[in-house]
């Protein structure tokens, strides 16, 4: 290879970083409490598989002291599914159909540190996998 084609490889792969940088600061500045991996997963899904709110199991981590029974039927007129609930009412586990709109909502939620979650592709449950960002920052 010429130095002219790789100057090109590295400008193009540059471009790429940028890009990519620019999406993340879209996802922190609009979603700031879900993690990007899933809604990198998330988009991909609906626009590479055409998968219209594909079934996900989603982890919501919530300030302490929140009324765990508000926020579980808050979750069930929802999403019309009743979360598990873990951590003395601070992490609720719930396997739902979702969509951006869907996590956008969750994240304005006064109530929620953080939003995390799995593609399932079906309504088979699972439980808790993720743990709140702070509890692995110590």
């Amino acid at each position: 290879m010429d130095n002219t084609s790789n100057n090109s490889n590295f400008s193009e792969l540059r471009e790429v970083r940028m890009v990519f940088k620019g999406l993340q600061t879209l996802y922190q500045t609009y979603l700031p409490k879900v993690d990007p991996i899933l809604i990198h997963d998330l988009l991909v899904r609906e626009q590479e598989k055409s998968e219209r709110a594909p079934f996900y199991m989603v982890e919501i981590f919530t300030k302490s002291g929140t009324d765990s029974d508000a926020m579980k039927n808050k979750i069930f007129e929802k999403t019309g599914m009743l979360p598990s609930i873990y951590d003395s009412g601070t992490h609720y586990v719930t396997n739902q159909r979702l969509t951006l709109e869907v996590l956008k909502e969750i994240c304005d939620s006064d109530d929620v540190l953080e939003v995390a979650g799995d593609y399932t592709g079906t309504m088979t449950g699972r439980g808790a996998s993720h743990e709140h960002r702070e509890h692995t920052r110590e």
